[in-house]
């Protein structure tokens, strides 16, 4: 109601001022003919109307931008929820910031789990360093004597922390069949492949799935971003 009202006031306020700058132009050009002879007679008699109806648009779009009434709010506004939150449910606030904090300094299990194993084939067998190095100046037989210690080393490690186990226990190049309700992520097919399960075919690679697993203790002075430590000798 209040927004129709300032709408029609806006409007007669319009015309009565602008109307009236527009009748005394007329008026001008009447008395003094020869102003229309060149631009400036229309353009006195032009400028009033048109500058009305910009401050007309101007006006309509501040009345878009004024805030309803206290009443109106208050007859608009949706009734909160009220939530009710027993006081043993909220932690306390020191407790919240002491949760974050730990949230920021234990990394990530899956993260953690990476560094280890990789450290240890790196302590046991040097993985990293054989397989960071260019082996392309050297020939078959000294990168199969350094093939072998490091798979020695390997070998061990992943027998301290993990139980290996294959797959499918079968020979490889054996003839075995994929039931209809094989697991995806644990048989790959490869080849001809057509058709709907059950399907017949032959063992290339057993696979390896790991049975258990004994990582050490994670402690909180480790570095997830060191996989081995620099070794520096003191002479």
């Amino acid at each position: 109601m209040k927004n129709s009202n300032l709408h029609r006031n806006i409007l007669v306020s319009s015309l009565l001022c602008f109307g009236s700058l527009t009748g005394l132009a007329g008026a001008a050009v009447y008395f003094d003919p020869a102003l229309m002879n060149n631009w400036i007679g229309p353009a006195i008699l032009g400028s009033p109307p048109a500058v009305g109806l910009i401050f007309y648009l101007i006006a309509r779009s501040w009345q878009k931008g004024i805030a309803p009434s206290p009443d109106v709010e208050k007859a608009i506004e949706p009734e909160e929820e009220k939530i009710i939150t027993s006081p043993e449910a909220t932690p306390p606030p020191s407790e919240i910031m002491a949760g974050d904090d730990l949230k920021h300094e234990i990394p990530h299990a899956s993260e953690i789990a990476i560094v280890q194993t990789l450290g240890l084939l790196q302590r046991e067998g040097r993985l990293i360093d054989f397989l960071q190095e260019d082996i392309e100046p050297y020939d078959d037989a000294q990168i199969g004597a350094a093939v072998r210690e490091v798979h020695r080393g390997c070998r061990a490690a992943l027998k301290e922390v993990f139980g290996l186990s294959p797959v499918l226990k079968a020979a490889e190049g054996s003839q075995v069949e994929i039931e209809e309700d094989f697991d995806p992520t644990r048989i790959k097919l490869i080849g001809n492949v057509h058709g709907n399960p059950p399907f017949k075919g032959t063992l290339r690679h057993c696979g390896w799935k790991f049975t258990e697993a004994h990582l050490p203790e994670w402690t909180a002075k480790e570095k997830t971003d060191v996989l081995a430590p620099a070794e520096v000798e003191i002479s």
